[in-house]
């Protein structure tokens, strides 16, 4: 049994923008804490400045991970939003196009 799936597109457009301002969010702390950490190990003499820098380096890695994730779903969301975007552009031409008030046209929920 087939469901029908409503999606608003502007909101879900208003979610993609805000997905992509997280992802590049993401990449700049990712920078940033990278950098942090090779700092730290300069300024700190020692295993504490070592493992300082090693901290940072793997905090970064999951930032860096966390962003790629996170902008990697963005571009299928931006995806299915396009796709969404020509289906409704071509449901709407068929109902105001040709077919409107005919006897027997099949209306098609929105």
């Amino acid at each position: 049994m087939s469901h029908l799936i409503s999606v608003q597109l502007d909101v879900l457009a208003g979610l993609l923008a805000q997905l992509r301002a997280l992802g590049v969010e993401l990449t700049e702390d990712h920078q940033l804490t990278a950098a942090t950490g090779r700092s730290l190990e300069r300024a700190v003499a020692g295993p504490v400045g070592e493992e300082a820098a090693g901290a940072g380096a793997e905090w970064a890695a999951a930032l860096g991970a966390l962003a790629a994730r996170t902008l990697a779903v963005a571009a299928v969301l931006e995806s299915a939003l396009a796709g969404y975007r020509v289906a409704d552009e071509g449901l709407a031409g068929h109902i105001h196009g040709g077919g409107a008030g005919r006897v027997g046209d099949m209306a098609v929920p929105r």
